[in-house]
């Protein structure tokens, strides 16, 4: 079955050398060749500015030093140095989460950490890599305001949905989102609060905070994150759910799933499919296909390439992981393509009525006005009504 090279997406999207080069030091592993072969004719400045789009400018640092090559002094000291804060802020987080499931579990509430440290050591060994804005914990929804309030007991302030909120307010995303953020006092780190996998629930059947779940052993103990079926399919689903649009997510990926063999990654897609996943599967392993040089089972390939709705959501990825900006940065445009997308990502009737709902209860509207559960029909009805007066106020 012949590969895909880096250098393809070119004659597909508006990706150019900088791109091939840091899709090829996002292989994992690492393949030094490929990464000398794409480093032809490229423009320094832009190179960093687009590894920092895509949040993996610790992998094009590692990459770049194993093959030998040699950036400008000034680009070559900025991949350095941000790449030395991507190390420090990791094992700050690394010990963070130890602590944090630590009060938690003290406290009788089950959480799972998702991403971050966890996956940077699963994915890569090492914490010197990965990219991680914060530290995502997944608590059980009956748990949430418990889990909520023992954040703030530990130092923790609101920043999203907002720094305030009203009890009603309060009740009100907790029974309508799925997650919040809080940041620590000194303003580091920041914590993902989550009570749910995914917006959509047909997307993540039966995952939650006590779903299967493994141990990651780092330099500062145990962090417990979910076990590999799921988290294939959680990475899936959030990958998709982002319409992969920074080639970070895709990256750490492809690296977890660097040493499946073929029967494994087929029983790993199969298991995605079973619990609502597959689509968001098929769609994240095609893309490793096109952009990492990932070689797939020949029949599972087969498989893929032949469903339009695949082929469909790999080009819209594409697309976006092309963009200057990721989608949540470019207003209106980004989150009609995104709720659009969101909607090839599942099948079936119950899929579709799953997320009409996710699509026709905002957090803005849920802010605005918490409505208690016997109203909550309304929101539908509100939706567009409030869309206009917010547009009208800006």
């Amino acid at each position: 079955m012949p590969e895909w090279p880096v250098t393809d997406v070119l004659h597909a999207t508006n990706f150019g050398a900088e791109f091939a080069l840091i899709a090829a030091c996002c292989r994992w592993p690492l393949a030094e060749a490929a990464v000398r072969d794409s480093a032809i004719g490229i423009d320094w400045t832009a190179l960093l500015k687009l590894a920092m789009r895509q949040r993996v400018v610790g992998l094009v640092h590692h990459a770049l030093a194993a093959a030998g090559i040699a950036p400008p002094p000034e680009i070559a000291a900025e991949l350095a140095r941000r790449t030395d804060i991507i190390a420090q802020r990791n094992h700050l987080q690394a010990a963070e989460t130890m602590r944090l499931q630590r009060v938690l579990a003290g406290a009788g509430i089950a959480s799972l950490a998702l991403k971050g440290v966890a996956l940077a050591q699963l994915a890569y060994g090492t914490l010197g890599l990965k990219h991680t804005r914060d530290i995502d914990l997944l608590v059980l929804p009956a748990q949430a305001d418990a889990a909520w309030r023992l954040l703030e007991a530990n130092g923790y302030a609101l920043v999203l949905p907002a720094a305030t909120l009203s009890p009603a307010q309060r009740r009100a995303v907790l029974r309508y989102c799925k997650d919040i953020e809080v940041v620590h006092r000194s303003g580091e780190p920041r914590v993902e609060l989550q009570w749910r996998a995914s917006a959509n629930w047909r997307l993540l059947q039966g995952i939650d905070a006590r779903s299967a779940a493994q141990d990651v052993v780092l330099p500062q103990g145990r962090i417990r994150t979910l076990a590999a079926r799921e988290l294939f399919a959680y990475l899936c689903v959030h990958g998709a759910s982002h319409s992969w649009s920074r080639l970070k997510w895709l990256a750490d990926f492809n690296a977890l799933i660097a040493n499946a063999s073929d029967a494994e990654l087929v029983a790993l897609y199969r298991h995605a499919q079973d619990i609502g996943a597959g689509l968001c599967a098929g769609q994240a392993l095609l893309l490793c296909e096109r952009l990492l040089a990932r070689r797939l089972p020949r029949d599972l390939v087969e498989e893929l390439r032949g469903d339009r709705r695949l082929q469909k959501l790999k080009a819209l990825a594409l697309q976006e992981m092309a963009r200057p900006q990721a989608a949540a940065d470019r207003g209106i445009v980004g989150v009609v393509r995104e709720v659009f997308t969101h909607f090839m990502l599942g099948r079936g009737w119950r899929f579709v009525v799953a997320q009409c709902r996710v699509a026709a209860i905002g957090i803005d509207d849920v802010m605005r006005v918490p409505l208690p559960p016997p109203l909550a029909f309304l929101y539908p009805l509100m939706r567009l009504p409030l869309w206009l007066w917010r547009r009208h106020r800006r």
